[in-house]
């Protein structure tokens, strides 16, 4: 007994240690799903950059009957935001003009610079003649300034206007909003936020204006407002359920405490171990490894109810050692979200182990009606093999993130709108540019936007809007050639001085000072040396590959290959957690009954996952499900072939409510969420009944 008590002690400091440790270390909660998802390296490294760039942006889409009207409903809008916590993208265009007017005779755009290089002067010549009698045209300086209206040509060509005249007779008008970098890093605060934007859209819209929000955040606050109010319903019916069969089984609701407290205990270690270890955990792995509880209520469950150490400790050794050699085998991936759910849920289970086995025995005994005897037609293996054949006839994978949320019928109905105006139905892609300095990335946007222009691929890019110092020189003496050669058509319109005016003028380029003037141009650069430029409908990128320092990222797709890579190496990983279980179970039970005991979790992972390809695609998560699958199988094997008659019972209880709360997360809207609940609950009953089927008690 003496013994027993240096090891309560020891086990007790060992907790403390563990706990301050972890205290006096900053802990940081990882919320960005791609760093799940990728591998850490340079270029998933700038994925997870430009997914973080435009995941802080929000398009606001006014609608009205009227012009004037759209504008008043505009400002009323902008002034009840709060402009500290938002960017308002669109707010400075007239300082944005003002300085561009100042360096106005460097820039052309990119048409009139094909037209003007290739000495065709008379085009532009003729474009601004008409455009001159032309009654819906206008000009943004004035004729004694810009007679061939050049610069005007430049602005209309950077695309700025926002404003849009539908077929309908309904005016639109959009601007963008950028929350705040340290709000859109936190979900509550960045949630907090949208719910204020979105009772200002309530509150202004009627019958003759409407508001429509779209972007990354209004999806977030909507998935996880909606999330969260249905996973705390679930929680409310699973914890009622529970607490009435420990109530009808037990004849007390006093078991609940013990139970509540060594997973509270082995959760809190696995949380701080794993702080200890990682620079940040995951919000995936608290999903994931929280999902291993039934396990931990094994344990408890199997003591309480034989209320005798020696009768179990040899399952509950074994089950234990088999569950953590089988995570353990997770840390040796090069997946950081793989690492940490081995990490955390090992120790979780370590933690309940050594809590039973050490504090358990100290508890009163308790009575309990043990009136369980489940029994099982074998013809259900039959369909249990009808049915995976079926399903791996039918298994097709989807590893597109996208397929993973479903957004609400408002969500649905802003984003069609807002593509439609403002004519974004297209596919976005990026090229990411390097170089050593800022003019080397101008001048090789530019040899790209020359490429892209060829193959009539839109794009928006910094050197649009910050020409190069060598495109400067190269307008500025292209614009001297035209008025050599084409001024004097104007020459009754305008003043002998006018005329000297617009052919003598200094030369002055603008170089970094831009940026100071120009704030939203800084959403091009990714750092000092890289910049961005976003492409619209490309099919065909392999025209870019002579050029130097360029690489091209379709987001979706390098997310979904990523995910692709995850999916395949937790397949990879499954077959030597199996042979590593197989030999030690075969160690401790001989080879012959260690087959046995694993076959269940074996079929029972193969028929979960071919069941659900039977009527819909599978997605990562469904793989990372076999991981848990496998551990309560195991579980449920382990007691069946080596326990006592109460361990039936134990397993029983367990296994209903473990079913029952991932059968309710199987109607969550969350596709992540939902994905999760119902491989489980389907693959842990067929997991239970095949042990009771394939194994006799030993």
């Amino acid at each position: 007994m003496k013994k027993l008590n240096i090891f309560r002690i020891i086990f007790i400091v060992i907790l403390a240690t563990i706990s301050i440790i972890s205290l006096l270390k900053p802990r940081n909660i990882e919320t960005n799903l791609l760093r799940a998802f990728l591998i850490n390296n340079e270029k998933n490294e700038t994925l997870i950059e430009l997914s973080g760039k435009y995941s802080a942006n929000i398009n606001i889409l006014f609608e009205s009957n009227t012009p004037d009207q759209l504008e008043k409903t505009k400002e009323e809008f902008l002034n009840q935001i709060d402009q500290s916590i938002f960017e308002i993208q669109s707010a400075n265009f007239e300082k944005t003009l003002d300085f561009y007017k100042k360096y106005k005779n460097n820039l052309l755009a990119y048409n009139d610079y094909l037209i003007m290089k290739n000495g065709d002067f008379e085009t532009i010549t003729q474009q601004a003649v008409d455009n001159l009698y032309n009654p819906f045209s206008f000009s943004l300086l004035p004729e004694n300034e810009d007679p061939f209206m050049l610069f005007t040509n430049y602005i209309t060509s950077l695309n700025n206007g926002n404003l849009i005249n539908s077929a309908e007779n309904k005016f639109y008008e959009t601007i963008n909003l950028k929350i705040d970098k340290n709000d859109a890093l936190s979900p509550s605060l960045a949630n907090k936020e949208i719910k204020k934007l979105i009772n200002i859209q309530n509150s202004m819209s009627n019958n003759t204006v409407k508001i429509y929000l779209t972007g990354a955040p209004v999806h977030s606050y909507y998935a996880s407002e909606k999330s969260m109010n249905e996973i705390n319903v679930i929680c409310i019916i699973s914890a009622m359920f529970v607490s009435g069969l420990i109530l009808w089984y037990f004849r007390s609701l006093k078991v609940l405490i013990p139970i509540l407290a060594s997973l509270f205990i082995g959760m809190s270690m696995g949380y701080f171990v794993s702080s200890i270890i990682f620079s940040s955990i995951h919000i995936l792995t608290f999903v994931f490894s929280t999902t291993l509880i039934g396990i931990c209520v094994d344990y408890s469950l199997h003591y309480l109810m034989e209320c005798d150490i020696k009768k179990i400790i040899k399952s509950l050794t074994v089950s234990l050692i088999s569950t953590v050699c089988a995570l353990l085998i997770l840390t040796f991936s090069s997946i950081e979200l793989l690492k940490q759910i081995a990490v955390f849920t090992s120790t979780g289970l370590i933690t309940v182990y050594f809590i039973v086995i050490l504090f358990y025995p100290l508890l009163p005994q308790l009575t309990c009606k043990q009136k369980f005897d489940m029994n099982f037609s074998k013809n259900i293996l039959i369909v249990i093999f009808l049915i995976t054949l079926a399903g791996l006839f039918k298994i097709h994978f989807n590893d597109d993130i996208r397929a993973m949320y479903k957004p609400n019928k408002q969500m649905i109905e802003a984003e069609s709108i807002y593509k439609k105006t403002v004519n974004t139905n297209s596919n976005t892609s990026f090229i990411v540019v390097e170089g050593n300095n800022l003019q080397h990335i101008l001048e090789t946007e530019e040899l790209v936007g020359e490429k892209l222009s060829e193959k009539k691929i839109y794009y928006q890019s910094l050197s649009k809007f910050l020409p190069s110092i060598k495109r400067q020189k190269e307008n500025i003496h292209l614009r001297k050639e035209l008025y050599e050669s084409e001024l004097s058509v104007f020459s009754e319109l305008l003043t002998a001085q006018d005329l000297s005016n617009i052919s003598n003028f200094n030369e002055n380029y603008f170089q970094d000072e831009a940026f100071l003037n120009i704030t939203q141009l800084n959403d091009f650069m990714l750092d000092k040396k890289h910049s961005l430029m976003i492409l619209y409908d490309v099919k065909d990128i392999d025209f870019l590959t002579d050029i130097k320092n360029t690489t091209y990222i379709n987001l979706p797709l390098e997310i979904s290959n990523g995910i692709k890579k995850i999916r395949i190496t937790c397949i990879k990983i499954l077959i030597p957690i199996f042979l590593l279980l197989y030999i030690i179970l075969g160690y401790i039970f001989s080879f012959k009954n260690a087959l046995k005991i694993l076959l269940p979790s074996l079929i029972s992972s193969i028929f979960a996952i071919s069941f659900i390809g039977i009527f819909k695609e599978i997605n990562l998560f469904h793989i990372l499900a076999i991981f848990l699958i496998t551990g309560f199988g195991l579980d449920y094997a382990i007691f069946r072939f080596n326990g006592s008659k109460n361990s039936n019972d134990a397993v029983l209880i367990s296994c209903i409510t473990t079913v029952f709360s991932f059968s309710m997360l199987a109607f969550t809207s969350f596709e992540l969420i939902s994905s999760l609940g119902l491989v489980l609950a389907i693959g842990l009953l067929s997991s239970y009944i095949l042990s009771i089927l394939l194994i006799s008690k030993s």
